[in-house]
């Protein structure tokens, strides 16, 4: 296997190589090709990026959506991109999304990323429609089969509501989609788990605490940490509404409830969810007349599930920083990624109050996730597909 070098300076050496290299070395020999795609190297390459990207003040993958032509309604073209934390701005790339052919609808919407892979969907998922699971860094994916509850006809669609996470299920080294189909008429959603390894769907049955379902929750994002998939739901209680984190364990697949603190629990204004940091993170987001426009507070859980650990981090209002229009996540190194009201993607350092372009302009939305490059769906098994 070795040729001239001891096996284990052999694998020292080629983790130390990007994916993008390690699938061309992989067709030097089947030797290599073997250790390569061996899942104890991709999870030992996996924990190598991992510490790369806390040395190196983290990643973000983005996903954009630009109108090709102001007068076109459904005129769009989807790009991404990967910026480093320390790679300069200048150098930063913007790739067309290779994959859209593949949907159905106008365009495709991220469900989450996780250690190097996205899941795609179809923007209007109800039906059942497509969905994928892809790997930027070696350019592969899987073309995920239909769900088992699927609606067909818009008396049906009108009266539901579809919402979705995405993880890594570590005990069984296992990437998971959940599907949860709410219907306004029973108080307990349809779940469904794909899991890659098998690449099938399954319906599981397992308590979920109640919650309404919202217009809006396709639009919902949901944050994975600790293993943990994280959505902001509402419910009604004592003849209000309560604002609270809903959650799903990958590896015991069980749902459960964090709660917000008291400020955002009992909040009338939009809470949503912050992927792309270590800690789960939430921005409320409410119209201020002091400021004459919007006010995002950004709130992080210090010590994970501890309610009494949140902390409010920072507040700015919408004017500032050239205009602000939304908050899309926060970086592991504690930067937040904003859209400006320019419809750019912008840097902001909280502590320095410095904001870096990110060479990104006229995208009227955008996904950003946490990135890690990994050798996940190397293996030409199960429908795992070139392009």
């Amino acid at each position: 296997m070795s040729g001239p070098f001891p096996s284990d300076i052999l694998v020292e050496i080629l983790l130390r190589l990007c994916p993008k290299s390690l699938v061309k070395c992989s067709c030097v020999c089947k030797s290599w090709r073997a250790l390569i795609t061996h899942r104890r190297f991709i999870s030992d390459h996996l924990s190598r990026s991992l510490q790369l990207d806390h040395r190196n003040n983290g990643s973000l993958f983005l996903h954009l959506y630009r109108r090709e032509r102001e007068d076109a309604v459904n005129c769009y073209s989807e790009f991404y991109s990967v910026y480093l934390g320390n790679q300069q701005v200048d150098d930063l790339s913007i790739s067309k999304f290779p994959l859209s052919h593949l949907f159905l609808e106008k365009y495709s919407r991220v469900i989450g990323a996780c250690n190097g892979l996205v899941c795609l969907g179809d923007y209007r998922a109800i039906r059942g429609a497509n969905h994928i699971i892809w790997n930027p860094s070696i350019r592969k994916y899987v073309v995920l089969p239909k769900p088992r509850v699927i609606l067909s006809n818009y008396r049906e669609m009108r009266h539901h509501r579809v919402f979705f996470g995405f993880g890594f299920d570590s005990r069984n080294d296992d990437f998971k989609v959940v599907r949860l189909l709410s219907s306004k008429r029973q108080d307990t959603p349809e779940v469904e788990v794909y899991s890659l390894s098998t690449n099938s769907w399954r319906s599981i049955n397992t308590r979920v605490p109640p919650f309404l379902v919202a217009t809006n929750v396709w639009k919902t994002s949901h944050m994975f940490v600790n293993g943990v998939i994280h959505w902001v739901v509402n419910s009604r209680i004592n003849g209000g509404i309560r604002n609270f984190i809903l959650t799903f364990d990958l590896v015991e697949e069980t749902f459960g409830e964090l709660m917000l603190p008291k400020l955002l629990e009992e909040s009338p204004f939009m809470v949503s969810i912050l992927t792309g940091s270590d800690s789960l993170a939430v921005v409320l987001r409410k119209d201020s007349a002091e400021f004459d426009g919007t006010v995002f507070s950004i709130w992080l859980m210090k010590e994970y599930g501890v309610v009494e650990s949140w902390a409010e981090t920072y507040r700015f209002d919408s004017s500032r920083f050239g205009g602000i229009s939304r908050v899309l996540a926060l970086s592991s190194s504690g930067e937040v990624v904003l859209q400006s009201w320019s419809d750019a993607v912008v840097l902001l350092d909280p502590k320095r109050e410095s904001v870096k372009h990110l060479g990104l302009d006229g995208f009227f939305n955008a996904f950003v996730g946490r990135h890690f490059e990994s050798l996940y769906l190397v293996n030409t098994e199960n429908g795992v597909l070139s392009y």
